[in-house]
């Protein structure tokens, strides 16, 4: 049904109307369940990709993030966007799912190695090019740079906003966000195409 819906096309309704749909959701009716899922399905299945460590790990997250989004549609008030509401359960949906994995498989960093550029790279490549070889990138960052990174720079909030999803101070997440933009951008130094385009996007 996920699955499905990620491909239907849906108007975007005003906040009147996706009350209605979070609501008829949390009841169980199928058509609510269906139209939030295709309000929210490409947006959770991007940010699980930044987060997760490989594309299995992101496909396990963002059907948890579905499925989490699904049962607690009924607590969304429109306090604040739809987006950011749904941002806010697939970070800690994430945070909880790789914490739990860390714990319990240490050595899982020497089984992924995102693939490296390789050599004599076409820098006429696509934004899609660009957008797979930062995410690769992104994923060998700790998980705490890389929510960090994704809500300023992929997702486009404030720190302050930023701060406020992931739970934890303003400063606690100015740090981070300076730590994994440092790391990120010595990683990126390694790639000709991501090396010119790095310190434009990092100023938006």
């Amino acid at each position: 049904m996920v699955e499905h819906c990620a491909n239907t096309p849906v108007s975007v309704p005003d906040m009147k109307d996706i009350l209605d749909i979070c609501q008829r959701a949390a009841v169980g009716d199928e058509e609510g369940r269906k139209k939030l899922m295709g309000l929210l399905f490409n947006r959770i299945h991007r940010t699980a990709s930044y987060l997760s460590e490989s594309i299995e790990e992101a496909e396990d997250v963002a059907q948890t993030a579905c499925i989490e989004v699904l049962a607690s549609a009924g607590m969304f008030r429109g306090d604040s966007s739809l987006h950011r509401w749904a941002d806010r359960v697939t970070i800690f949906t994430a945070a909880k799912m790789i914490q739990k994995k860390t714990r319990r498989q240490r050595l899982w960093e020497t089984y992924f190695q995102p693939p490296e550029p390789p050599p004599g790279v076409d820098t006429t490549v696509g934004r899609t090019e660009v957008r797979h070889r930062l995410a690769a990138l992104i994923r060998k960052l700790k998980y705490s740079q890389r929510e960090i990174l994704l809500l300023r720079y992929i997702h486009g909030y404030t720190i302050n906003e930023a701060a406020e999803i992931c739970g934890i101070p303003v400063e606690t997440a100015r740090g981070r966000l300076k730590k994994g933009r440092t790391v990120l951008k010595k990683k990126v130094m390694t790639d000709p195409l991501l090396r010119e385009w790095i310190d434009e996007w990092m100023q938006q």
